[in-house]
Order: C-alpha cells, then structure tokens, then sequence
C-alpha cells in the first residue's frame, strides 16, 4: 500500500474530518485578555458595572500605564487610588471616579480559553445545600423548577440543581460553577413581578373598544400616528415606550411600524393567579398523534384580570392556526421581571369573555421538554415564588485554584503516559513508525473525546477527565493487540487475518467495559453525577475508539506491514 492510497482510505478520511469538527468545536484560545464580572457589590462599581461586563483592561487617566485584566488581582491594584479609572469593556470605555477610600465589592472570573465547560471542582464556584420547610416531594420538585425559571429569567450562569438526603431530611443541592455566594443568596431572594400582556395592532385612523366589562359601557377609542415615535389617543400624546390607563386598564406604547402602531395592555399581574392546576381533572400529560407530549392545567383567575382579558380580547379577530380550528390574532404574553418568558395563543372561543378558570395547554417533542415546559410556566405563573421558605444551611465557595492545579497535572500526566508508551512499544518492536502511529492515535482519541464534550456542552469534572485517561488506556491495549496480531504474527498467518482476529477481542473487551460501565453510569443519574461523568466518559471513549481511530490506526499498520514485505 503507498502513502497516497493510505491518505485516502474514508478510515483515514474520517478521522481527519472529525478531528477537525472537534478542533473547531474546541475552539481553543490560548491567549485570551480580560475577565467576566459576576457580582458587584456597594461600593466604587456599583451602579456603574453591572455582572456580565468583560474587561479588558484598565489604567488610571493620564497615566499611560495601561494594564491588561486577567484575574481580580489585576483590578485591585487599583483600589485605594484618587482620580479617574479607565475600564476598557466589551461595552466601551467606562470611567470610572475613585476618590480613593472606596472598596471595589466586585467578583469576576476568567474568560474562558477554549468552548470547554469544567465542573465545579475544576473551575471552581459556589455550593449551597438549601433546606424548604414542609418538605414533599411535589414541593422540592417546584422549588427546583422555580429556581431553575430564575436562572433563566434573570440571566445568570448555567446551575446545578439535585435532591439530597442527609440523615432524614431532604435538602436541594445548588452548584453554580464560577458563581459566589451573593448569586446564591441573589437567588433565593429575588422576587418575581408576574405580567401578562395581550397586544392591539391598530391602523392610523383604526378604533377599538373598551369599557363593557369594566363599566358597563363600552367606548369607542381611535387611534393616531401622530409621529415616528407618537401616537395620539383621545387627544392626548404618548411616546413610544410610554405608559398610560385607558378604562382602569394600563398600557404601553409599543411600537410604530409602516403607518400600524402596537399598543400592549395589561392583563393580569401576579395578584390575578389565585391559584395553578386546579381543578386537577383538567389537568393531564399525554403522548401526541405527532409522537410529542402535550399538557394542560387549569389556572384560577381574579374577578379583575377576567374582566381586563374580556374588554382586550373583544378587539381581536379570529385566525387559523397551526394544529387546526381558530385561535385570536394575538397571543398573550408572559413576563417575569419585565423580560418575556413565553406567549400562548388564545382560542377564539374565548373573545370577549370573562373566564375566571381558563386552562393552559402546551406540547414537548419528549416527556422530559414537555414537563420541564409545564413547570417553567407553572413557576411563571406564581411569579416566580418559592412554595415554601427556604433555608440556606450551608453556602461554600471553592477556589478554582485547585482546579487548574489539576488540569496541569492532568495535562502532564497524560503526556507522560504518552511518551512512556511510546518508548515502550519502541523498545518491543524496534519501530520509530509505530510509536509515532500511537502517539497521533492517542492524541486524536483526546482531541475527539473533548470536542464531543464541547458540541454537547458537557461539564468535564476530574473524574470525567480521568475517564478520558482511562479510555486513552484501553485504546492502548487494543493498538498493542492490532500491532502484534499483524506485524509480530505475520508468519503464522495474513495481515488481514491478523486484524480479523484483533478486532474480535477489541470488540469483546470494548462490550466487557461499556457494561462495567452501566450501573456507575446508572448512579450518576442520582446524587454521584461526578461518577456518572466518569463512567460516560470512558464509554464515549471506547466507543470512539473502536468505530473511529481503531479503524484508522490498522489501515495505518498495514501500511508498515506493506513496506516490509
């Protein structure tokens, strides 16, 4: 075989391709300047620099001494001075004035050099273990989905949420990788402002109507593009952005597009939802014709917010939808803290009607996207409230310094264990070109383990990363086993026999493993997720081992074979 019909066999082709994908995927950046702000503090920030700012770097004005940020010691040399400190951010220069008796109060963390997401005991961040009152299941079960809708809604980093017994009470275990205490406390302290809009869409000159419900009367209103950013209302001006009451009911002047103007009117507040999946009866989860999943729950609403919904909805026109029958030509909007979570769509029986017991309905491609749908809207609908109060029992922050200790000893233990095997197999059979072969094999197997690790943004916690050590030391085994079936027994049988015969073992050692592997993995799903991640790790490693590079590593033996005959 010459070197160009090896180059391309697809074997050969396949491992380069997804080399590359994972190399992308990766995206390694070795250099990178400035950090990410978590929290800010009172103090010299606050105010001024809000979490999720990157800085790049700072200097005091007219100094000429400007200095690149790369952690939190880089900043605070600059605490204690008097004058104007220059940030440069990612959303321009911020200047800042320091007297200099003020203290920063501000935490950040490393941007990261590569699309690789570490575990808490890599990276380091916050662990808390928060104890509700009057524990059920259904009420950690909400507690964690409310807690997870914050995340969500206010933005903050990727969290961890678990149920945990410690003696005979049941905690939730929070893990925020990267995070602090004051996220944490952030956390469980917030309190969400529930909001439900429903959107008129108005021509200039167009009327609608309001007040039969409120009032008794309905009154006819006209709506005016009095400008760009104008509107005009029973001869009173509103600019865009702008709130104002028509009929005991709050609007804001949403947008002016194309000679058409939205104004959205307020439905129901959190003070509206009495109460969610009552009655129970309506409430149901069921698989779909489509092999989706869809729900429904009934919800209670105020005498109030029934009547609002009335006098919005008489002004809209019945459409078709999507999955048959009518719906209204708006939706209803859902918002937390002013950003909007979600929108239903409206049946059209339901113009111009106060129902004080409307029911919710909702689909998932699979059962989990569809419960994890009906709990985010469940947790919304409460406005984001806890069902209990909530303890804080303990709140630990972990140093990444340990973590990026470890990632060097990792990074060098491999690259011994490289070298060592390398010699090793130099010594045995007195071929550079086989050493050489393992070497790329054992590195491509890294390099493929970890860009699966980045496309699925999966957390890599050291026990995952010795996993991918592991998996390197069964793939050693099976490039020792190719070697000798085919280069050392040559002379008792072909190359081709000798490969038939090593990958029977490969794949019967490999099957022994990945089912060793199964009850860890099966316990990762409870409390020992680090081990879980151990046990994935290794068999996402074998796997691409004996599909990917085992099979380029024997076409790359038989070419030596080749060139000895």
């Amino acid at each position: 075989m010459s070197l160009k019909k090896l180059i391309f066999k697809w074997q050969i082709l396949l491992l380069a391709i997804l080399i590359v994908i994972s190399i992308f995927a990766i995206a390694p950046r070795p250099n990178t300047i400035g950090v990410s702000v978590t929290s800010v503090g009172e103090g010299a920030f606050y105010g001024k620099i809000s979490p999720g700012t990157i800085l790049y770097s700072a200097e005091m004005m007219g100094s000429g001494d400007r200095q690149n940020i790369m952690e939190l010691a880089d900043l605070i040399e600059f605490q204690g001075k008097s004058g104007y400190l220059v940030l440069s951010t990612d959303r321009g220069t911020q200047t800042i004035a320091l007297k200099g008796d003020e203290t920063f109060n501000i935490s950040v963390e490393k941007l990261p050099s590569s699309n690789l997401k570490f575990g808490l005991d890599i990276q380091g961040g916050t662990r808390a273990l928060l104890k509700p009152q009057n524990v059920t299941n259904t009420t950690l079960d909400e507690v964690i989905s409310t807690l997870e809708t914050r995340i969500n809604v206010y933005g903050l980093r990727q969290a961890e949420f678990r149920k945990v017994e410690v003696g005979e009470e049941s905690l939730v275990m929070v893990s925020i990788a990267g995070g602090t205490p004051q996220e944490i406390e952030d956390l469980i302290s917030r309190k969400g402002e529930f909001e439900a809009t429903i959107p008129l869409r108005l021509k200039d000159g167009e009327t609608f109507h309001l007040g039969k419900f409120l009032e008794g009367t309905n009154e006819e209103f006209t709506l005016e593009i009095a400008g760009n950013d104008t509107i005009r209302i029973g001869g009173n001006e509103y600019l865009l952005g702008e709130t104002f009451s028509l009929k005991e009911i709050a609007f804001l002047a949403k947008n002016i597009t194309r000679g058409e103007a939205v104004i959205e009117g307020l439905v129901f507040t959190g003070r509206d939802i009495i109460a969610t999946g009552i009655p129970p009866e309506v409430s149901y989860l069921q698989k779909a014709q489509d092999g989706g999943y869809r729900y429904q729950f009934g919800v209670i609403i105020s005498g109030e917010g029934a009547k609002r919904f009335a006098e919005l909805t008489q002004n809209l026109n019945a459409v078709p939808s999507a999955g048959g029958g009518t719906s209204l030509s708006e939706n209803i909007h859902l918002y937390l803290d002013k950003k909007e979570i979600d929108s239903l769509s409206i049946s059209s029986g339901l113009k111009g009607r106060e129902i004080t017991n409307p029911v919710i309905t909702g689909y998932g491609a699979t059962k989990e996207e569809a419960l994890q749908s009906r709990a985010t809207l469940t947790a919304v609908l409460k406005s984001g409230d806890l069902p209990t109060e909530i303890e804080i029992v303990s709140l630990d922050q972990l140093s990444s310094s340990f973590g990026e200790s470890y990632l060097k000893i990792i990074a060098w233990a491999g690259l011994i264990a490289i070298i060592m095997v390398s010699l090793v197999i130099f010594a045995v059979y007195r071929r550079i070109e086989l050493s050489i072969g393992v070497i790329l094999t054992m590195l491509s197997e890294v390099i493929l383990i970890l860009g699966f690790a980045a496309i699925t943004n999966w957390n890599l916690s050291s026990l995952a990363l010795a996993g991918v050590i592991a998996a390197i030391g069964f793939g050693v085994d099976d490039q020792i086993l190719i070697i000798t079936e085919t280069i050392k027994q040559k002379e008792r049988y072909s190359v081709r026999e000798g490969l038939k015969r090593a990958y029977f073992m490969i794949f019967g050692a490999g099957a022994t493993t990945i089912f060793a592997m199964v009850p860890i993995f099966i316990a990762g799903f409870g409390v020992f997720k680090e081990i879980g991640g151990f046990a994935l790790t290794t068999v996402i490693g074998i796997l691409i081992g004996i599909f990917i590079t085992r099979p380029a590593f024997s076409k790359y033996v038989e070419y030596i074979a080749s060139k000895n005959r």
